[in-house]
C-alpha cells in the first residue's frame, strides 16, 4: 500500500509538473501575442482615439498622444462640446520663439528662450482651429484667440490673407500649411507705396487704407502692408526679423584649410546626436562623408557628382559672392538648444552657421548652401 501510494503521488507531482510547464508555455504565447497586438495597434495612432488624428493624416514624427488630448480637452471647452466631435486634421513640429509659442496677449512678457513644440490643426468639420504647444502639451495657446480683439487675424479679409501667406510662402520657401498669420491691425498708410516706397519711387500723397500683416514661421516673422483688398502688398524689410549680425571665427577655431584637389567641405556638429560629421568634395567628382571618431570607419560613404556639376558648383560659389562672408559665423539665437552647426569652406575661405538660423542668412549666402545641398543630393553611390 506504502509502495502504491507513493507511486501515485510521484505520478501525481509529475502530471501537476507538467501542467504548469504547460501552463507557463502557454502565459509565454499570450504573451507574445499581447505584444504583437499591442506593437500593431500602437502603429495606429487612431485606433482607439479615432477623433484625435485622421487615419491618412499619420506622419513620421508622430503627435504625442497627451498633446493631442491636451488640445482636445481644451477646445471642447471653449466650444462647449464633445472631444468626439473634433478631429485633428494637421499637425507640425515647431521651434517657438518665444515662451509664449508665438502668440503673446497684450502687455504680456514672453521669455526669450526657443520652445519645441507642436502647431496643431483641430476641425469640426466646420470650422479649423491652429493651436500652439509645447512639445508635452502643458502649455498651449489657440492661435485666434490669444491676441487683442482689434488684431484678430479672423477679421482679416480673405483675399489679403491669401495674398500675404503665398507672399510669405514664395520669400521663405514653406508650404502655406508651415505658416501662421500672428497678427493682423487695420491701417491707414501714408501714400499710394503703403508707407513703404522704394528708392527713386514716385508715390501718390493719396491716403490709403490696408492692413499690416505679421506672418510667423519657424524661427522668424514677416510683416507686410497691404491695401484693403490685398491686391497691392509690400514686404516691410525693416520690421522684420529676417537676417542675423554675423560675428568673426576666431583664427584658433578656424579649421584646417582645403587641399589642393579639395573643392568645397562642410562639417556638421551638434544635434540631438551629438554626433560630427565631414563631407568633402573633390575635383573629380568624388563626395567622402565620414563620422568624425568613428574609428572602424563604419560611416564612411563615396559618392559622385560629374566634373561638369563641380564646375558648375564653383561657378555658383563665385556668382553668390561666397568669399564675401569669408571668416564670418551667424550664431544660433540665445537660449537655443539641440541644433546643428555647419561650417562650410571654400577654397576662399570659410563660414559657419546653424540649421535653426537657416532662413534668416543673406539671401546670396542662402543661394550658397542651396547649390551645395543640391550637390549632395545628386551625388550617386
Amino acid at each position: 500500500m506504502k509502495i502504491m501510494r507513493k507511486n501515485y503521488f510521484n505520478t501525481n507531482q509529475t502530471r501537476i509538473f507538467t501542467a504548469l510547464i504547460l501552463t507557463g508555455i502557454l502565459s509565454v504565447a499570450s504573451g507574445l501575442t499581447v505584444i504583437k497586438s499591442a506593437t500593431g495597434a500602437s502603429a495606429n495612432f487612431s485606433l482607439e482615439t479615432n477623433n484625435e488624428v485622421l487615419k491618412d493624416n499619420i506622419k513620421p514624427n508622430r503627435l504625442p498622444r497627451p498633446v493631442a488630448k491636451a488640445v482636445l480637452r481644451d477646445l471642447a471647452r471653449r466650444q462647449g462640446i464633445f472631444t468626439r466631435q473634433l478631429q485633428i486634421i494637421d499637425y507640425n513640429q515647431q521651434t517657438w520663439r518665444n515662451g509664449c509659442l508665438e502668440l503673446p496677449q497684450a502687455d504680456e512678457f514672453c521669455t526669450q528662450a526657443l520652445v519645441p513644440g507642436w502647431r496643431i490643426v483641430v476641425s469640426n468639420g466646420k470650422q479649423n482651429w491652429v493651436y500652439h504647444t509645447n512639445n508635452n502639451g502643458r502649455s498651449l495657446r489657440l492661435a485666434s484667440a490669444n491676441t487683442p480683439s482689434e488684431n484678430l487675424p479672423n477679421k482679416l479679409p480673405t483675399s489679403v490673407k491669401n495674398a500675404v501667406l503665398q507672399a510669405a510662402s514664395r520669400r521663405l520657401q514653406q508650404p502655406i500649411s508651415q505658416l501662421t498669420i500672428i497678427e493682423a491691425q487695420q491701417q491707414t498708410w501714408s501714400n499710394g507705396c503703403l508707407s513703404l516706397p522704394r528708392p527713386d519711387e514716385n508715390c501718390t500723397e493719396a491716403i490709403d487704407s490696408g492692413w499690416r500683416v505679421v506672418v510667423g514661421a519657424v524661427g522668424q516673422t514677416l510683416v507686410y502692408h497691404t491695401n484693403q483688398t490685398g491686391s497691392a502688398i509690400r514686404l516691410n524689410e525693416k520690421a522684420n526679423n529676417s537676417t542675423l549680425s554675423p560675428v568673426q571665427i576666431p583664427v584658433s577655431e578656424l579649421p584646417p584649410p582645403l587641399d589642393r584637389d579639395i573643392v568645397f567641405r562642410q562639417i556638421s556638429s551638434g544635434g540631438l546626436a551629438g554626433r560630427t560629421y565631414e563631407t568633402v568634395l573633390l575635383k573629380d567628382g568624388r563626395l567622402i562623408r565620414v563620422r568624425i571618431g568613428d574609428a572602424n570607419d563604419s560611416e564612411r560613404s563615396v559618392r559622385r557628382v560629374s566634373v561638369q556639376q563641380v564646375q558648375e558648383f564653383v561657378r555658383s560659389l563665385k556668382r553668390s559672392q561666397f568669399s564675401k562672408f569669408r571668416n564670418l559665423s551667424y550664431p544660433a539665437p540665445s537660449g537655443a538648444a539641440d541644433y546643428i552647426t555647419y561650417t562650410l569652406t571654400s577654397q576662399e575661405g570659410t563660414v559657419q552657421y546653424n540649421d535653426i538660423s537657416q532662413n534668416n542668412l543673406p539671401k546670396n549666402l542662402q543661394t550658397a548652401v542651396q547649390a551645395w545641398n543640391q550637390i549632395v543630393a545628386s551625388a550617386q553611390s
